[in-house]
């Protein structure tokens, strides 16, 4: 009897050795969805971790990369302003609105804007009856040029509200030999072409509508320009006076007389402008004018045309001036 007891005994040992875990366990790191656990036995430790977040961007509001879970709003677009090559777009999803920037007319024509300097230019001069021009036998004029003297270029505020006033001041001496190997004489009249400027928008390429006048009186000149969705004035009062510079006939031999011929145009353009407005032009041809043109001081109509700031000719024959640069 004793020795069954002893045997009971013992097996009661072994069956309570196999009632713990009876393995090692096999961790799993906690995440916000559960607590550390053995991936054998299911036995969990600790708690929950905190959520992993990832940062919102444009497209998606904060997020947790393991459960999921979102917080808040998705953030703003990061944008980059439109070029002349692509839309406005955003540099974090890559969205786009709207389209490229129009090309400017300068840059699509290459303009280059220059400094205002003194300058000598080619001028045409002629003889006229009045009313057209003539040749008179016997005489012929040689054409010197015209000489351009800039002075102080100022700005004050305009009249009109949030518009600025740049008063550009210049002086042009013309100077000319004419020539009498005639035997008549008599009377005669001369009419000339000089350079003057014109003025446009460097953006749009159009040129404010304009006529010639050299009389002692002011002329006034605008247009509305647009140019991505906004509307401007630019306008241009000019004030020419006129003073001719008589001289005396000289005998340079038997029978050919030589008289200089000098004509001094003083003017000023006073240019009115948007503050911060930087399209507003000047022009003028570097090769001054090859003909005389006569202008008739009845006709001052000012037709509102298409016209271009190059007009069909070549960039290199003319100088361009950012009319807010003559300021800085």
């Amino acid at each position: 009897m004793r020795k069954k007891a002893l045997t009971i005994a013992a097996l009661c040992i072994v069956a309570v050795g196999l009632t713990a875990c009876g393995h090692e366990h096999v961790w799993k790191e906690a995440t916000c969805l559960a607590p550390r656990t053995c991936s054998e036995c299911g036995q969990t430790e600790g708690e929950a971790a905190d959520h992993q977040w990832v940062d919102a961007t444009c497209e998606k509001a904060k997020y947790c990369e393991v459960c999921g879970k979102e917080e808040g709003k998705p953030s703003d677009h990061e944008w980059i302003d439109a070029t002349y090559t692509a839309p406005k777009t955003c540099s974090l999803c890559g969205l786009t609105e709207g389209e490229p920037l129009a090309e400017p007319y300068y840059l699509k024509n290459e303009l280059t804007f220059d400094r205002l300097t003194d300058m000598e230019l080619p001028f045409a001069i002629g003889f006229s009856d009045g009313e057209k021009l003539v040749k008179i036998e016997g005489m012929w004029i040689e054409t010197g040029s015209a000489s351009f003297t800039f002075g102080e270029i100022t700005s004050q505020p305009s009249t009109k509200e949030g518009y600025i006033d740049i008063i550009i001041p210049w002086e042009t001496n013309l100077s000319a030999e004419i020539y009498d190997a005639s035997d008549g004489g008599g009377g005669y009249k001369v009419n000339y072409t000089f350079p003057s400027f014109a003025i446009g928008d460097c953006y749009t390429g159009l040129q404010i509508p304009e006529r010639s006048s050299y009389n002692d009186d002011v002329v006034e000149y605008g247009k509305d320009f647009e140019w991505e969705g906004n509307t401007y004035s630019v306008s241009y009062k000019k004030e020419v006076n006129l003073e001719k510079i008589s001289t005396e006939w000289e005998l340079q031999s038997e029978k050919l007389w030589h008289k200089p011929w000098r004509s001094k145009v003083s003017t000023t353009y006073t240019v009115t402008i948007p503050k911060d407005y930087d399209g507003a032009t000047l022009v003028i041809s570097k090769n001054g004018s090859a003909e005389v043109s006569f202008e008739s001081s009845v006709d001052k109509t000012i037709e509102d045309k298409e016209q271009y700031l190059l007009d069909g000719h070549d960039k290199d024959e003319y100088f361009f001036y950012r009319v807010s640069d003559l300021i800085k």
